[in-house]
């Protein structure tokens, strides 16, 4: 897949896809979340480095945080 391709399956721009594998240290994460997506990938968090997971030794159900973006965008439109 080129960067071109990945832009567009991705809804962002080309620029945006050669500072990220430049190693561009911030990044919109909706952005994150669309590249990931078009590349068929997921992200995920493990509770050691949350606060709430560390106090009560309880792991936290895992989020899925595109579905949570996906609400979001429902509710504000």
């Amino acid at each position: 897949m080129t960067q071109q391709q990945l832009a567009r399956a991705a809804a962002v721009g080309r620029q945006w896809i050669v500072e990220i594998e430049a190693g561009k240290r911030r990044a919109e994460l909706g952005k994150v979340m669309q590249t990931l997506a078009a590349l068929d990938l997921t992200l995920s968090m493990h509770g050691e480095g949350i606060p709430e997971t560390r106090k009560s030794e309880v792991p936290i159900e895992a989020i899925d945080l595109q579905a949570v973006l996906d609400a979001h965008r429902r509710t504000s439109r």
